[in-house]
């Protein structure tokens, strides 16, 4: 579903209903870890242990691209890749932001 929505045009006939559908999923997604995954993790993980994990995927995040970018699916491709994509896509967001600033 996501691979079809990254490759069609927004104008294209049923895209909207296809990104409804990937809203919905994700959001069920999301309620069914929160309800049922996350507690038992805090129920069987001590929590020195949640903390350590917390911390490794705040750096991933921090580590991340903040968009796709086509031809780096692989997880070899974002290992090589995802640090200098990641800083790039900062780097965008921040000029983004301040021409924002500057214009309202």
């Amino acid at each position: 579903m996501l691979a079809a929505l990254l490759e069609a045009d927004v104008d294209s006939e049923g895209f909207e209903a296809s990104l409804l559908m990937l809203r919905t999923a994700v959001l069920t997604h999301a309620r069914h870890e929160e309800r049922y995954e996350f507690p038992q993790l805090r129920a069987k993980i001590p929590a020195e242990r949640l903390r350590t994990l917390a911390t490794v995927v705040r750096a991933a995040e921090a580590a991340a691209p903040t968009r796709p970018h086509p031809g780096v699916e692989s997880a070899t491709a974002n290992l090589v890749t995802g640090p200098a994509l990641a800083a790039a896509d900062r780097a965008r967001d921040l000029v983004r932001e301040a021409a924002r600033r500057a214009a309202s």
